[in-house]
């Protein structure tokens, strides 16, 4: 399976972003965008942060450049789109968005934000979950006054992604300055990261979202920067204390996920096992075409993992392809790409209880 997946994928990335528009093959009207770095397109540039990414090499790859994503090229949101035969969904915190720029999506996703409202805040300004979902009641007046009775049977139908919590662990709970370890246990921090998302979400479908696709936290033991900062750490190992919050983290969030489905009537929140999509790469990264799993591309440091991608480093990955991770904490294009069909088609049966296709298609 994993050598034809490649094929694909790569076909994948040689046609996204060749067309601005895809609405005639488009499976959902609209799709909106929630979260963190991972998916954001740019919500910060504008922002007074460090949490920023719209300078080279950051883009390489993507036909825009450098427009604030942590990537060397498109994001997950950005392939899961063309996918769903959307085009690339644009950012929230535009100036020159109008309301009709919104009607096939908006990305609201923020870096350094997490669930909690204090992560990440050592950044600088970010939006937050909650205010994420606050800019989303925002849009919904001007979509209305273009889509006008239509509204609800238009949001109803549209695409909601949610890919968040990762910071909430690496720059909040992990951090050496944080306070949160000596309040909470990990099982009771992840029972009040849970809770909080438990009510966030239940705005999202209070304010129309049906059909969600929410991502589980990845292997964050596994990322450049907690193996290049842990002086425990051998290169080329993950950080298995890491993983096993990560692991409690998403065991919660599916339980929580099940019980939304049973007690909102007409919603769907399929639950998307990016822990177990990202090992599986991971542990057979040479049968996906990578070279290097746990060093990043772009970075300083052991693993290149601690000292972020900057335009004074120097590039010494000419293929990006090889590497799994563009950065200390970001992955590459070509991994966005690969476990972007694999949530859309299910190939790995890691999207419960259905794939991102049949969600659109409900």
């Amino acid at each position: 399976m994993a050598p034809s997946l490649c094929i694909h994928t790569a076909l994948i990335s040689f046609v996204l972003f060749s067309t601005s528009t895809f609405a005639e093959e488009a499976q959902v009207p609209a799709m909106f965008v929630f979260g963190d770095s991972l998916v954001d397109p740019g919500n910060n540039n504008n922002l007074a942060t460090l949490a920023k990414a719209n300078y080279f090499p950051n883009g390489i790859d993507f036909p825009e450049g450098d427009t604030g994503r942590y990537c060397n090229g498109g994001t997950f949101a950005d392939y899961l789109s063309n996918l769903l035969g959307l085009p690339i969904i644009p950012p929230y915190n535009n100036p020159e968005i109008k309301a009709h720029d919104m009607l096939q999506g908006v990305n609201f996703a923020s870096a350094a934000s997490g669930i909690l409202d204090d992560t990440g805040r050592f950044y600088g300004e970010l939006f937050s979950m909650d205010s994420q979902i606050q800019n989303f009641g925002r849009i919904l007046g001007e979509l209305g006054s273009v889509l006008e009775n239509r509204t609800e049977d238009y949001i109803g139908s549209s695409f909601f992604l949610v890919s968040t919590g990762s910071n909430d662990y690496i720059n909040n709970f992990l951090l050496p300055i944080s306070q949160k370890t000596r309040l909470y246990t990990p099982e009771s921090f992840a029972e009040l990261v849970i809770h909080e998302y438990r009510r966030q979400l239940k705005e999202l479908y209070d304010l129309g979202g049906r059909k969600f696709l929410i991502g589980g936290v990845g292997p964050l033991g596994c990322i450049p920067n907690q193996i290049g900062n842990n002086p425990n750490a051998s290169e080329g190992t993950c950080i298995e204390s890491t993983n096993i919050l990560v692991l409690q983290f998403n065991t919660n969030l599916k339980v929580m996920l099940d019980d939304l489905n049973r007690s909102l009537r007409g919603s769907y929140f399929l639950f998307w096992d990016v822990y177990s999509n990202s090992m599986e790469i991971i542990t057979n990264y040479s049968r996906y075409g990578f070279k290097y799993p746990l060093t990043a591309c772009c970075g300083a440091g052991r693993s290149k993992g601690q000292i972020m991608c900057l335009p004074v480093l120097p590039l010494e990955c000419q293929n990006r392809n090889d590497h799994i991770f563009w950065d200390p904490y970001h992955p590459t294009a070509r991994f966005n790409s690969i476990v972007a069909e694999v949530a859309y088609n299910g190939t790995l049966q890691t999207t419960f209880p259905m794939n991102a296709m049949q969600l659109a298609l409900l």
